[in-house]
């Protein structure tokens, strides 16, 4: 039993001695050895322009007189301006975006328009209130949606109005 034993493990260890990838060797070794690879050359490195910057000879973009010239300084102060001393309502720490219409209101000839923020709190808006992080200002309440003017402050530093509205969300 105990030759038995044996020669079946002699027999399974043979059969394991070889790869069978010598002559896969061989190709790989033999295929290309009469070939040699085809090398580009270098290419040509071309020198490049030295050039001296020298910012002394430059005005400096940055300096508010290149910012503003004595007709823009006018009509800033005679635009739009936002408030940053009034006391900001609630609806200011929300985008415009983020706020939603969920209804409307109305009592007599007042409207109301009803106001679900991102933080799921509900809120009650009339024309004038102040909403969204542009210094939105209510401006018309409908059935269907409400009408802001907000204020964008442009490069040179003025303030635009532009139109902005929320709609009725389904």
């Amino acid at each position: 039993m105990r030759r038995l034993l044996a020669l079946t493990a002699a027999l399974a260890l043979g059969g394991c001695g070889g790869d069978g990838l010598n002559d896969l060797r061989d190709f790989t070794k033999n295929a290309f050895a009469d070939r040699k690879p085809k090398i580009e050359p270098i290419p040509e490195v071309k020198p490049h322009e030295v050039y001296l910057y020298s910012a002394a000879d430059l005005n400096d973009p940055f300096s508010p007189a290149n910012l503003k010239s004595g007709g823009a300084v006018q009509k800033l102060s005679a635009g739009p301006r936002p408030d940053l001393n009034r006391r900001k309502e609630p609806l200011e720490d929300f985008p415009l975006e983020g706020l939603k219409m969920v209804g409307t209101l109305s009592r007599a000839k007042q409207v109301w328009a009803v106001i679900q923020a991102p933080d799921g709190t509900v809120h009650r808006v009339q024309k004038g209130n102040r909403m969204g992080q542009n210094f939105g200002r209510v401006t018309r309440i409908l059935e269907e949606r409400i009408d802001l003017v907000e204020l964008h402050q442009g490069a040179l530093g003025d303030w635009v109005e532009r139109e902005a509205s929320i709609a009725l969300q389904d």
